[in-house]
């Protein structure tokens, strides 16, 4: 009896195609998906990998802006925890219902500030100096999807200076990418977190924003309640909230709100 070619590699096939996804769901059995604001993208990479050593569980990040990531979850996009960097996208999902329950927790807090690239010729010792004509170009993250962008507008309304900065803003997707534009040469100065500028040598602070003329930044941290692994969803939380993570969030300029309680 004649065995035809293609009734041996089909079923081959079929059997590695079984063999190649039973695999991959079991390497990624152990992950968390973590959804988090872009600003926090250089402090929870060291973390992740400390949180596996320590607990064998490997963390995969989605780091963008906030509203953007809120938006993703709303429609079903797979994440295990959800850290935002400020109250509004995680009032959405706590809205509907798409928070698991009593998980959600402020984590840090942060500071909003004016920064330039460092051989800036401007010299500015208020955001009043945001009016000169040397200043082209703001950047700031966009208020509708970083809440990085509506502090800072919170903060120039405070203070009597938006409508008339409005012309020179330059909106970024996140705090980062308006990071970038300064750094690039694209802006002339940013409206940040401090600590997106403390460990970057391109960049110079020019002024911190008194908290009084904005709303307290404040980054809530939540398991999203369709998570398959709540109970390693809540470990990472204990985790960052832990001594340990503390002072990894303070060497990089943020302030852990679980000091305070």
């Amino acid at each position: 009896m004649q065995v035809r070619p293609h009734c041996v590699i089909i079923p081959l096939l079929v059997a590695l195609i079984f063999l190649l996804l039973t695999a991959s769901c079991s390497n990624h059995r152990n992950d968390l998906t973590v959804f988090a604001a872009a600003s926090l993208a250089d402090v929870l990479q060291p973390l992740g990998k400390r949180f596996e050593s320590e607990k064998g569980i490997s963390v995969n990040y989605n780091f963008s802006g906030s509203w953007t990531l809120s938006q993703q979850v709303s429609l079903g996009a797979p994440a295990d925890v959800f850290i935002s960097g400020g109250p509004g996208p995680m009032d959405v999902l706590d809205d509907k219902n798409l928070l698991a329950h009593g998980s959600r927790s402020d984590l840090l807090g942060n500071m909003l500030v004016i920064v330039a690239k460092g051989q800036h010729n401007t010299a500015m010792f208020s955001p009043t100096d945001l009016l000169q004509d040397e200043v082209k170009r703001i950047a700031m993250g966009d208020p509708s999807l970083a809440p990085a962008g509506t502090y800072a507008r919170e903060a120039l309304q405070t203070i009597g200076l938006w409508s008339d900065l409005r012309d020179k803003f330059v909106y970024g997707l996140n705090v980062r990418t308006a990071l970038e534009y300064a750094r690039s040469g694209n802006a002339d100065v940013a409206i940040v977190y401090a600590t997106d500028v403390a460990s970057d040598e391109q960049l110079r602070l020019l002024w911190t924003f008194p908290p009084e003329t904005h709303s307290p930044i404040r980054y809530p941290i939540a398991v999203i309640g369709k998570s398959d692994k709540p109970r390693k969803a809540a470990e990472f939380l204990v985790f960052l909230r832990s001594e340990g993570s503390s002072e990894i969030f303070i060497e990089h300029g943020f302030n852990p709100l679980a000091l305070l309680e």
